[in-house]
């Protein structure tokens, strides 16, 4: 369980994964944008790749914060994703690459919108572009995807750092990513 998650509260575990490798430049501010979400019952799992860079210090700044992180050498960035997935147990759940930022209240919309509608496995925010001060400076809905898209496997990008999805979703997938990418 997250380990910050507040028992009396009625918010569904949301677990976040972060790979890294060499990110030092904008780790920090990853992993500010996921804790400054001040989500009360979060599940933060940071997986660096064995970084050579002050990656490792920036992680350590925060891990009494982290639900679990480790800093060693893995098979790349599906690897390293999927590592994380496999020590998390939140009800929802998404990835956020150690380069991009979450914009402030996401997750307790993202909760709010699973909590009250049952029927959706699966939501995808705007792209976001951000500059040197964190200003928005481009926003894009991205690409609309249709059942007939995905028949002609015409599905070459998904936007993830704005995607999050429940778990039984990814339990219907088969729980996992090809670790060969």
């Amino acid at each position: 369980m997250g380990k910050n998650c507040i028992l009396d509260r009625p918010y569904p575990i949301i677990s976040i994964v972060t790979p890294n490798f060499n990110g030092s430049k904008y780790l920090e501010k990853t992993i500010q944008s996921v804790l400054n979400q001040e989500y009360p019952c979060l599940e933060y799992i940071i997986i660096d790749g064995g970084s050579t860079d002050e990656s490792t210090d920036i992680i350590k700044k925060y891990e009494n914060k982290l639900s679990y992180w480790v800093s060693e050498p893995d098979k790349g960035l599906y690897d390293a994703i999927q590592k994380g997935f496999a020590r998390s147990s939140g009800d929802i759940m998404a990835w956020i690459n150690s380069d991009d930022m979450y914009h402030p209240n996401s997750f307790f919309t993202v909760a709010e919108i699973f909590s009250s509608c049952g029927d959706i496995d699966w939501l995808q925010g705007y792209a976001t572009a951000y500059d040197e001060t964190d200003r928005t400076v481009f926003c894009s809905p991205g690409r609309q995807f249709t059942n007939f898209d995905f028949y002609n496997h015409d599905y070459k990008w998904i936007q993830q750092e704005s995607v999050f999805w429940r778990r039984s979703l990814w339990e219907k997938a088969g729980s996992g990513l090809n670790t060969n990418l």
